[in-house]
């Protein structure tokens, strides 16, 4: 594990490429392709090859315990199936390295956070995101909802500097650049 060796598929010039492409070195790619190779299934011949959600995080307890996991996988799809080939997990894990910038990070959060994928987190996104950062559904201790329209009030306020009803791209990337823990909370290792 973790020698060249060991990858057949790989070339010198695909790390490379790889290691230049991504906030990954070459150590993490190859753990990262090790583990994709332990889902159980034959050797990762076609890198464009798709595996289900549910077979990769099995295999990533980072994903598996994370409650925007259905965002994630959707979000980082290339082909939005919510299936993952290896370089969509090099794409995914890439972003949540800690060397990532915290201005990609937070482009990655906001499709994240975009449940209705209509370029802005309106009043229906930020209810799914305050049940997921909640745990509502685990938990059974859901905020009623007028509670959760006050969150979302006093986020508009001081967020929303269109006064649309909605947050902006820009305005989540300027708000998370104002909150020190985004970054290492939206950080994994490999």
């Amino acid at each position: 594990m973790g020698t060249t060796s060991s990858i057949t598929i790989f070339t010198e010039e695909l790390l490379d490429e790889y290691t230049t492409l991504t906030y990954l070195n070459r150590a993490e790619i190859l753990t990262l392709y090790n583990t994709f190779q332990s889902l159980g299934l034959d050797q990762i011949e076609n890198l464009d090859k798709r595996y289900p959600a549910e077979e990769i995080e099995e295999c990533f307890p980072q994903l598996k315990c994370n409650p925007f996991k259905d965002r994630i996988f959707r979000v980082f799809s290339s082909r939005k199936d919510g299936q993952l080939s290896f370089e969509d997990m090099l794409d995914l894990y890439s972003v949540m390295s800690y060397k990532c910038p915290d201005k990609v990070k937070s482009l990655w959060a906001f499709r994240i956070f975009d449940y209705d994928e209509d370029g802005a987190l309106g009043e229906k996104d930020l209810m799914v995101v305050i049940d997921k950062l909640t745990q509502s559904e685990k938990t059974g201790h859901e905020i009623d909802v007028e509670n959760k329209k006050h969150i979302i009030k006093v986020l508009f306020e001081e967020l929303d500097l269109e006064s649309n009803g909605s947050i902006g791209q820009i305005q989540f990337q300027h708000a998370m650049r104002n909150v020190p823990e985004f970054a290492h909370s939206f950080s994994f290792r490999v």
